[in-house]
């Protein structure tokens, strides 16, 4: 048995982080027995009203367990870190003796952040039941917390995720990652400390192939602008994006280029202070979130898809968004604002990467991308798709490494 433990990962359905789904989704396709346990609660997604402690339910090809879990709004929300503690005594309970109710005990048990606090939870369960331990960081936390959103490095709390942090790489049995330079991170935080770390990018699921729904007709026709070279951005509208930097661009080329258009697909707590910056723009338009399932469909209508990421020292440990596979899957170029350690944008040139937060440069490569032709364009894209499909497809990712998941 197979333990998938991630607070925040959810069935595709619920439109969240499905990536723990489908990996569990293909370990039992394989014929090794797997469960994913998570928060009956998610700010980016509703969820069914939950009294019990547990609730059990199949999806797809996997058991999902949900642990009762605390409501909060936003991610800036303060009650956020409480619900991770919270997570965390419900698993507890859960490993200490619930499991027998729902699961047999585990033979592997796979940790993935955030919460970064679940790893102590693992380490519990990987001596209670002498399983293997594999410790997944798809954020690089404290760091972020210190880098991003400005905490002191000496706050009490983020000396706690640190030492937290530095425990996981010790006692995990592998650590993995979507973003394929962690092991340097890992090196500097403990040192000489042997570990073994394996990489393990964002895949896809093959059904988005051969079910995608298409957008309502009314749906186009408010939102997508006619004869335009549209770019797209799909995704959460936080701070932590550089969505200013699109906005500053679009105010420029507003005066300078008509035929370009942004689109800006999402919700999030930082939209209202994107709508003031565009107030009055015409070459930008925000669209509310719409379900996984017709993304496809959406960027169908974009020239060009886009992400705007801040220039942060974290990323010369890579970087990974969940987002460049909806594009490549798409088909389509991507235009990247980043600085950082070399992406799969450029690896199989697939799209452009400029200097983030760069105004002038980023202007300019709007401008370079909005005049190559049709069939430049579907070139750039189909590298990407071509990559995808050869490479990224969730069954043939879990094939690939399922030595991971053997104790």
């Amino acid at each position: 048995m197979i333990w998938c433990i991630s607070k925040y990962a959810l069935p595709p359905k619920y439109g969240a982080q499905a990536r723990l789904f489908h990996i569990s989704e293909e370990l039992n396709r394989l014929g090794l027995e797997s469960m994913v346990i998570c928060s009956a609660t998610n700010h980016l997604a509703e969820l069914p009203l939950q009294e019990n402690m547990f609730r059990q339910e199949k999806v797809g090809d996997t058991q999902a367990l949900f642990l009762k879990g605390l409501n909060f709004s936003n991610s800036l929300s303060k009650f956020r870190v409480v619900s991770w503690f919270y997570f965390e005594w419900i698993l507890f309970q859960f490993i200490r003796k619930k499991h027998t109710q729902f699961s047999p005990k585990p033979d592997v048990i796979m940790i993935s952040s955030l919460s970064l606090l679940s790893i102590l939870n693992g380490y519990y369960a990987k001596r209670k039941f002498k399983a293997k331990l594999i410790f997944e960081v798809r954020d690089i936390w404290p760091l972020s917390a210190i880098l991003v959103a400005g905490y002191s490095k000496w706050h009490p709390f983020i000396l706690f995720l640190r030492w937290v942090e530095k425990f996981g790489y010790r006692h995990a049995d592998i650590i993995v990652s979507p973003l394929a330079n962690l092991k340097q991170h890992i090196k500097e935080s403990i040192g000489n400390v042997p570990f073994l770390f394996q990489h393990l990018p964002h895949g896809f699921d093959q059904h988005l192939l051969t079910t995608p729904q298409k957008l309502p007709p009314e749906f186009v026709e408010k939102y997508i602008p006619k004869d335009k070279f549209i770019f797209g951005y799909i995704g959460n509208i936080v701070s932590a994006y550089d969505l200013d930097s699109m906005i500053e661009c679009a105010i420029q080329l507003n005066k300078e280029e008509n035929k370009i258009h942004f689109l800006i697909l999402g919700d999030g707590e930082y939209k209202p202070v994107l709508e003031k910056k565009a107030q009055g723009l015409t070459n930008v338009t925000f669209i509310p979130r719409i379900p996984k399932s017709q993304i496809s469909h959406f960027l169908s209508f974009c020239q060009v898809a886009t992400n705007f990421l801040r220039p942060e020292p974290l990323f010369k440990f890579g970087v990974s968004p969940q987002k460049l596979v909806d594009y490549m899957l798409a088909g389509k170029p991507i235009f990247m604002s980043y600085t950082g350690y070399k992406t799969i944008v450029e690896e199989i040139n697939c799209g452009m990467v400029v200097e983030a937060s760069n105004i002038p440069k980023l202007i300019e490569g709007f401008k370079q991308m909005s005049r190559l032709t049709e069939v430049e364009l579907f070139e750039m894209g189909k590298r990407g798709n071509d990559y995808l499909i050869q490479n990224l497809e969730w069954s043939q990712l879990v094939k690939n490494n399922i030595a991971l998941f053997k104790k």
